[in-house]
Formats: structure tokens, sequence, C-alpha cells
């Protein structure tokens, strides 16, 4: 943008542009999918740009348009990354067709310019590229093991005399810490898996990356089924004293782990040897239980506490012996306390998969794109018809603010009329202030820089940041001093036409969605206890794949709780119970972990068939009652805890008491219907 204005060339504020489309779909993430990404944005922007040169009659711009913006919300089908990318190529499309190239050389000219662009912005993201290819997984992974430390270091100073509230915890704006600590182990699964692509058989930091990342989804199993342990751990003041050395090991388990996690962010050097130990617990309990009236369930309890946190000092030791590997390029050890594969891996689909898939009206996807294309359309010819100043900014707000969801399209409206009014008032105010266009430039690369900083953060303040960089870019192009005003007319009706498009065009409402991911939760959870109660270990892989499957559900189940929150009308209660099936559906998964790490010991259960086929038949009756939005049929009475082990009576008397408030929630939710 300065070269076009100090060398006065107005065609190459089309590198500008274009550099600042490609630059929007760079997400992050492994640098080699950063690069097909960009590449791929780059490539589809020359093409794109052609279309400036059809000068089509307005009826078959209109026809065009529905084809086009059909097509780009389509793209959802892929991920979130493409989706974007397809509204980016709408939005481009829109304005080719509103600026329209003199003949087709000037539109090939336009295209040309846009490679310039794309490769000036690759150029600038990918400049250190060959240098830190591992970079965006190093980071991904720390994030997990900062989590985990996190949670360890709570629990260490959890009080002695009992548990601290957990009010924070069925919050649905406030996840549980593992539901937290999973999402983060997904994502880095997915970056180390893109990063890792077409290096199969390598040896070196790639493989330490993933033993690491194995290691926190062992450690995170582990801590849930301590985390659960303490929870029913009795808080006498006889016991403070082993409570307070479990609660001492966490603390030195979070010492290791923020180690292990400076190692990946910092490379910085790790000692190869934790020098915590589980044996001070026993001693504490030996020391209590000389008097031998300590009953007897509360003594396996301890035993198996022992038992976990032997288990997370070797997982510690062997994450930082691999830590302290990275950087020197050691290889990993051959034996190591940790697997050292994922738990499943996922077959790569065909690229027409995808569509194949969505390629039907019950897909959301497919209404989505269908109804983003129409309103596209609609205001395209509605354009056409006022001969709007600047009308592509209404289609631009509308292929921006439709989600496939009711309540985001409804909260992004709103944050973006209100960004573009307090925007276009700040760019007003701007250009009657100064003129100069290099201050104006100036004021635009800041506006734009900050605007992306706090993406992340805030969308709102996104949108007030965005919107004057916009129409400060706009007014240096056209000379035109008066564009906020119409900036604002224009962003106002498009997120109008927005709203109503979401209202009238195949609507799909949360209400009609979650009883179906909740039963889906519901299922994975059943499925999940079946699978713990036919393996000897919670490392067998059909394990850790029903336990991966189950969480997964349970996320995809929360999420759509809070669009649902976001669409609600009706009284807050009414979605309580909803909320309560949810936070149990949880701790019935927990308790579920809590069993499977106890598997192979010595007080492991021998014969869980009674319990699984009861609690299976429960969880598939509630499945369907929250599916057909019906009472479930009355909880029949619980089979009795067979065998003499005090452990696993507290594992199976626990699991069932979770299982019994899930039933309760269930009897209280109401039909969701529409508000």
């Amino acid at each position: 943008m300065a070269a076009a204005a100090l060398l006065h060339l107005p065609a190459a504020t089309w590198v500008g542009l274009s550099a600042l489309f490609v630059a929007l779909v760079d997400r992050g993430g492994p640098y080699r999918y950063r690069a097909s990404t960009m590449g791929a944005m780059t490539l589809l922007g020359a093409v794109v740009g052609l279309s400036a040169a059809l000068h089509l009659p307005p009826w078959a711009n209109v026809a065009i348009t529905l084809l086009w913006v059909t097509a780009c919300g389509f793209a959802r089908s892929y991920g979130d990354t493409p989706g974007l990318m397809g509204v980016v190529l709408a939005n481009y499309f829109v304005v080719s067709l509103a600026i329209p190239a003199k003949d087709l050389s000037d539109a090939l000219l336009r295209s040309g310019l846009f490679l310039v662009g794309g490769a000036w912005a690759m150029f600038l993201a990918l400049s250190l590229w060959p240098l830190f290819p591992y970079r965006p997984a190093r980071m991904a992974i720390a994030r997990c093991y900062d989590a985990l430390a996190d949670h360890a270091e709570e629990v260490s100073r959890w009080p002695l005399e009992g548990l601290p509230p957990f009010a924070a915890e069925v919050l649905p704006e406030a996840p549980p810490w593992q539901a937290r600590v999973r999402q983060l182990i997904e994502q880095s699964r997915t970056v180390l898996a893109s990063t890792r692509m077409g290096r199969a058989g390598e040896s070196g930091r790639g493989e330490h990356l993933l033993v690491l990342l194995e290691g926190a989804d062992a450690m995170l199993v582990t801590l849930v089924a301590l985390t659960e342990m303490l929870e029913v751990a009795p808080t006498e003041p006889r016991f403070h004293a082993a409570r307070a050395e479990v609660q001492r090991a966490l603390a030195e388990l979070a010492a290791d782990l923020r180690r292990v996690r400076l190692a990946l962010k910092q490379g910085t050097e790790v000692s190869d040897r934790p020098g915590w130990s589980a044996e001070r617990v026993m001693r504490a309990l030996e020391a209590l239980d000389t008097g031998g009236d300590v009953p007897a369930h509360v003594r396996a309890g301890y035993h198996y506490i022992h038992t976990l946190l032997d288990r997370l000092r070797d997982y510690a030791h062997a994450t930082v012996d691999v830590a302290a590997r990275l950087e020197g390029g050691a290889p990993v050890p051959e034996t190591l306390s940790l697997p050292t594969r994922p738990a499943d891996e996922a077959p790569r689909q065909p690229p027409w998969e995808p569509l194949r898939e969505n390629l039907n009206v019950r897909s959301v996807i497919f209404r989505h794109a269908l109804r983003m294309g129409c309103v596209a359309a609609a205001a395209m010819a509605l354009v056409e018809a006022l001969n709007l100043n600047h009308g592509y900014w209404v289609i631009i707000t509308i292929t921006v603010v439709l989600q496939p969801y009711a309540g985001l399209t409804f909260q992004r409206s709103l944050q973006r009329i209100a960004g573009t009014l307090l925007g276009a008032a700040l760019a007003a105010g701007l250009v009657a202030l100064v003129r100069d266009p290099s201050i104006i430039l100036l004021a635009i690369v800041v506006l734009f820089a900050v605007a992306m900083s706090v993406q992340p953060l805030s969308l709102s303040a996104f949108q007030v940041l965005l919107t004057p960089a916009l129409v400060l870019l706009a007014e240096l192009q056209t000379g035109d001093w008066e564009l906020a005003g119409v900036r604002i007319v224009n962003t106002v009706l498009g997120g109008l036409i927005a709203l109503a498009g979401t209202r009238l065009l195949w609507p799909s409402p949360e209400h009609l969605r979650l009883p179906d991911q909740v039963a889906i939760a519901l299922r994975a959870d059943r499925d999940y206890l079946m699978a713990v109660a036919s393996s000897p270990s919670d490392a067998e892989p059909s394990v850790r794949a029903a336990r991966r499957k189950m969480a997964l559900a349970l996320l995809s189940a929360e999420a759509s709780l809070q669009r649902l929150m976001g669409e609600w009308r009706g009284p807050a209660r009414e979605l309580e119970p909803v909320m309560a099936l949810l936070v149990y559906a949880r701790r019935f998964t927990s308790a579920v972990t809590t069993l499977a790490a106890s598997r192979g010991e010595p007080a492991a259960p021998r014969e869980l068939s009674g319990v699984v086929r009861f609690a299976g038949g429960v969880l598939e009756e509630l499945a369907a009652a929250v599916e057909q939005q019906r009472r479930p049929a009355p909880m029949p009475a619980p089979v009795p805890v067979g065998g003499a082990d005090p452990l696993v009576r507290t594992h199976v008397e626990r699991l069932l008491r979770q299982l019994t408030v899930l039933h309760s929630a269930a009897e209280r939710i109401p039909p969701l219907s529409p508000r």
C-alpha cells in the first residue's frame, strides 16, 4: 500500500488487499499446514480475481452470487480454516463483481498482483519455516503440561479439612479441568500429526514429541483417578498427615511438569530424574495404622492412592527423561513406562468424503451454505435495484455474520453492527483531523496490527478497530472522504438481512440438536464402561479408544449446550437439569476412569458383569429418553456389589451414586421447546 501511494500506482493497491486476504486465513499451527492454506488462498484468489472481467447484467450477478457463495459456505465441511477461506473468497468475489476490470488484460493484471501479494504475505509469515518446523507442536504440547501442572498444584493446596467449593466446576462457562486438558491434547494431536506428515519413520524430534504427548494423555487419566480418590478420602484430623503427604507429592509433580513445559517452550535443559516419591504416604498411613483402627476401605483407598502416585512418578520420570533429550537429539529410551502410540489413529479420508457426508438436507453445514448463498443473492438483488454506494459491504457483512447456528449469528450481528458504529465514528474523526495520505496509511497499519492482535481476546474490539482500517483503506483508494456513514448504513442493512435469513430460511435451532448430542455422550459413557470391564488394563487400545471417543462426545454435547444458552429465551431454570446432566455425565466418566486405572492391581475387581449390565441398561434408557424428550423409566434397584474387596466397593458405589444423580437430572429435563 505504501508503494502504491508513493509511486502513484493505484493498481498496486490490489497487492496490499490480496496480502491482507491471505494473511487472514493464516490461523497458526504447523508450518506445512500454514503454507498449504496460504498457498491455496493465493492461487484461488488469483482465479477468483478473473471474475472482475465478467461485466454481467444484474440478474446474472445475482445468479452467480448464489452459486459461488453457496459453494464457499460448503467449504466449512473441511473444518474451520477452510470455512474461513470460503468466507474470504466469497468476499473477494463480491468485491471483484462490484469493482470490475476494464477488460480481460486488466483482470489478468489484477490476478497477477494478487499472486504477488499472496507471495509477499507468505514470505513474511513463513520465512522461518525451515528453522523451526516443530515449534507449533512444541507449543501445543507445552500447554498440555501447563494445564496438568495447574491442576496438580490446585489439588496440592486443597484444605486438609475438606474439599474446596466446586461451584466453578459445574458452570458451563468454566468446563471441568479434564475437559480443558482433553481439548488441549486433541489439538496437540492434530498439530503433531500434521507436522510429522511426510516424515514417517523418523527417530528424531517428532518421536520425542509423540512420547511427551502420550505421556500427557496417560497422566491425565491417572490424575483424574487420584482426584476422585482424594474427593472421597476421609478428612478427619487423624488422616491429615497422610493427606498432607499426598498433596506434597502432587506439588512436586507440578514442579516436574513445569520443567517439561519449559523444555518444550524455551529449550531449557532439565535434569533427568525427579527427586520425590510416594513412600512418605505409606509411612504416614503405617504410623496411623499402628492401633489397627483404620477402616479397611480407607486403608485400601490410601494403598490405591499410593499406587497412583507411584505411577505418576514413573510417568514424570519418563517425560523428564525424554524432555532432557529433546534438544540434544539423543534417541528415546527403548524401555519407557509410557505408551508411545496414539490411542487411535483416524484413517485419512478421501477428499470427497466430507462433501458426501454433508450433501444432504439434514446436514447443518449444507443448510448453512444454502442459506448463505440465498441471503447473499437476495442482498445482491437489493444492491443492484437500489444502486447502493459501496453495496458490496452489505454482502460482506452477511457472509461474515452468518453462522450455522442462530445464536452465534445473532451475537455476531450485534458485535459487527456495534463495532461498525464505533469504528466508523473513529474513522470519521480521523478524517476530520487529517487527510494526509501518509499519516492515514500509518493509521491503517496500526489499526490492522492492533485489530489482529486482539481478535483472539475480543471479537467486539476486533470489529471496532477493523472497521476504521477498512474505511480508511477504501477512502485512500477512492478519495471519497464521506464513506464512514455509508459503511454504517450498509453494515446495519447487512446485519438485519442476515438475521432475517437465519429466521426464515431453514432455521436449525440448537434445542433440536442438543438431545441427540447428549444421547451420544451417554452412550459413549456406556461403551467406555464396557471397554473398561472387558480389559485387564487402562492402557489397552480398546479402553483408550473408548475413553477418547467419550471425551469428544462430552465436549460436543457441552458445546451444543453453550450454543443453546445463546439462543434460549425461556426461564434459565429450565436449562439447569441439562447442565446437571452433563456435569454428572462427566463425573460418571471420572468414576469409570478411576475404576479403569485400578485394573491389574491386586485389589482390582475381577467380576463386573452385573454392574456393567445394570449401568449399561440405565444409560441406554436415559439416552433414549433424552432423544425422545420423555421422562425416563424409574431406575431399578441397584445390583448388590459383589466381593469383599473394599476398593471394589468404593469404586462401584461411587459409580452407582453418580448414575443415580444422572437419572435424577434426566427426570427433571423439560421438553426443550422453541422460544
